[in-house]
């Protein structure tokens, strides 16, 4: 007995929604609390507090926020999971000059053992010598000081 053309069609609907359901409620459901959140940086946060990194992330981050010291960044960096502001976002670096090169107009740069070059601004008077220690400070509205171990602070920027 053969059934009728329009029966087979409802079975087949039939079938076919009973399949689709469950696939349809899982892809509604996300896989995480976090995933709902719509800020970025508070969207890590969450994921950072449910899955902490590992300590190793931690240093890395803060390694490379000395690195990093100096150059322009457009946003805030974000935090690891209990890592302290200054590792994050230090407000100063030390290094030892390894080279110090007179340009034109009074300009210097000095190049530090970390690989980071500063430019003096030009009318910043101050003995730098290669092997001396130096420390680069925040200053005022994005300004930033080179302080000489003679206590002489220089206005300086990041060039590399």
């Amino acid at each position: 007995m053969e059934m009728p053309v329009k029966s087979t069609r409802m079975c087949i609907r039939l079938v076919l929604s009973a399949w689709l359901l469950p696939v349809a409620v899982l892809a509604a459901e996300p896989g995480h609390p976090c995933a709902t959140t719509s800020d970025p940086a508070q969207r890590l946060a969450c994921y950072d507090a449910a899955f902490p990194p590992p300590p190793a992330v931690r240093e890395a981050a803060a390694t490379r926020a000395v690195k990093d010291f100096g150059l322009a960044r457009p946003a805030a960096p974000l935090a690891n999971p209990g890592q302290p502001a200054r590792e994050v976002d230090p407000d100063r670096v030390e290094g030892r000059v390894t080279e110090v090169v007179h340009g034109g107009g009074g300009r210097r740069a000095v190049v530090l053992d970390n690989g980071q070059r500063w430019s003096v601004e030009a009318g910043s008077t101050g003995p730098i010598r290669a092997g001396d220690t130096v420390q680069l400070r925040k200053g005022a509205l994005g300004a930033f000081l080179l302080r000489t171990e003679a206590g002489i602070s220089l206005r300086a920027r990041r060039v590399r």
